[in-house]
């Protein structure tokens, strides 16, 4: 899990490397450069007068003492020109202080792309010039076909080919990283060093996580020490934190003491908020093992438990040093609750990545990038409104349904089934509203349906109704919905007749 090595993206005219590379570099929280606009801010000169004016000799010199540069500095994203890296002994240079993509498209997006500018200094010519360099371009190991592909799309293979965080920017300007790779766990006595763990470690996780993770964990951790808390939402509650209270004094833990959350969502919020209140606050390191939990609240910093009267009634913003996702931990999880993390990923889609709704994505064997896409979608809202008093309320698109549903259900319902059901009642309640089309609130229901999750439940309405009154995201009394105003785009609308709710419950 090393951040410090370059980023190379290479690749012919017109295959977007430098409307990627900057997409890539702002994702990561990195320093962009475009080796073609370095060379023209240093000759005052663009890239056809270089060309016309001196020589493409002259312009490849100036490019290869760029590349040297370059390759000695760390932590950056470098998008080269499209025959800088043809020369085999730059290939090996910048390849050995970072990691070369190289990307393609198809002749005829090549084309189109070549059309939309004039200042390509060997456009004319470019079939031969692709034919001379497809040999070199096929000695770099990652390639991506950008054929068809959006930027952003093509940034997150970028990142999840590569390996490295997400990177999240909090209030006190600190930020951090969010992993999202596989084997983090068995390799965790490799990072040490970087995650800082040398010291002495509290593992907070379950009963069932314990024997699957929790004590190879411990393990491999020189100073750790290990405590179990029951299973089940039922235990998210001040009963068991006073417990953890207890444990960590047992165990010697100070304010040096760094906790790891190892668990779903219920561990990840019950543990986090003992890191946030404990001696004043100690070090979190979030490692979630569900699929609900990496997409969901391991990320933003809310951390919190329940009262009998509602959920999360109690709790505090507690930002961690690292979020660590290892998705392998997602081969042990029951289908429900893969499921139950879907109905999370499907509401991001809703709100923000509607190709989060591609069928292609849910699958075990795309984990990476399906949860890197979900989970960005969480760190643009937490960054422009992290402490919910904005736009971050749109991430409850279907919550303030489903909280009601485990109330009045005892929790007998899971959370994600919970938000699936309320995503269509939020949806029905939109288009009674007029805000969208009945054909939207069909498609909802059927991805919904398509993943196994349930659309509909039998509860009164009333006491359904009034189990939302209690939700601390009303105000006032006043009734408080996310509802969606078109695919992509949610909005809050507050103070609606308790008639038209119960008309959609």
């Amino acid at each position: 899990m090393n951040n410090v090595s370059n980023i190379v993206i290479t690749g012919f005219m017109g295959t977007g490397k430098t409307t990627v590379g900057e997409i890539v570099a702002k994702k990561l929280n990195r320093r962009f450069v475009d080796m073609d606009q370095v060379i023209e801010q240093r000759t005052g000169l663009t890239i056809p007068r270089i060309f016309t004016g001196y020589s493409e000799r002259f312009f490849r010199a100036m490019e290869h003492g760029l590349a040297h540069e370059l390759a000695m500095q760390s932590g950056l994203v470098i998008a080269t020109g499209g025959g800088a890296l043809v020369q085999e002994d730059l290939r090996e240079m910048m390849g050995q202080y970072g990691t070369l993509i190289c990307l393609n498209a198809s002749k005829d997006d090549i084309v189109t792309r070549l059309k939309e500018t004039d200042d390509r200094p060997l456009a004319g010519e470019w079939e031969r010039l692709l034919d001379e360099r497809t040999e070199s371009y096929a000695q770099i190991t990652h390639q991506i076909d950008t054929s068809g592909k959006a930027p952003e799309d093509i940034a997150y293979e970028i990142i999840a080919l590569t390996e490295q965080p997400i990177h999240v920017n909090t209030p006190n300007g600190d930020g951090y990283n969010i992993w999202v790779v596989r084997d983090a766990l068995e390799n965790i006595d490799q990072h040490l060093d970087i995650l800082g763990l040398h010291g002495h470690v509290v593992i907070v996780t379950n009963e069932i996580i314990a024997p699957l993770y929790g004590e190879m964990l411990k393990d491999k951790l020189p100073n750790a020490d290990l405590i179990t808390i029951p299973d089940g939402e039922e235990y998210k509650n001040l009963d068991t934190i006073s417990t953890l209270y207890d444990r960590l004094l047992d165990v010697g833990a100070d304010r040096n003491t760094k906790l790891i959350a190892l668990g779903g969502g219920v561990v990840g919020d019950t543990a986090g908020y003992v890191a946030a209140t404990y001696m004043r606050g100690i070090t979190l390191i979030q490692m979630p093992t569900s699929l609900l939990s990496m997409v969901d609240s391991s990320v933003g910093g809310k951390v919190g438990v329940d009262l009998p009267q509602g959920k999360n009634l109690v709790g505090a913003f507690k930002q961690p040093q690292v979020v660590i996702i290892d998705v392998n931990t997602l081969e042990t999880l029951p289908d429900l609750q893969w499921r139950c993390g879907m109905a999370e990923i499907i509401k991001h889609g809703l709100i923000a990545d509607s190709s989060l709704l591609d069928p292609e994505l849910w699958t075990k064997e795309n984990a990476v990038r399906l949860v890197r896409k979900a989970v960005q979608v969480k760190v643009d809202v937490v960054e422009v409104d992290p402490f919910e008093q904005g736009i971050r309320a749109h991430l409850n698109l279907g919550h303030t349904f489903g909280h009601a549903i485990e109330k009045v259900t005892h929790y007998d319902v899971p959370h994600g089934e919970a938000v699936a059901i309320g995503l269509v009642k939020a949806a029905k309640l939109s288009h009674k509203l007029g805000m969208i089309d009945g054909d939207l609130v069909g498609q909802v229901e059927s991805i919904l349906k398509q993943i196994g999750l349930p659309t509909d439940i039998d509860l009164d309405p009333d006491e359904w109704y009034a189990a939302m009154s209690t939700d601390k995201k009303w105000k006032a009394g006043k009734s408080r919905f996310v509802l969606l105003k078109d695919l992509g785009e949610a909005t809050v609308v507050e103070g609606l007749p308790k008639e038209d709710i119960i008309a959609v419950l």
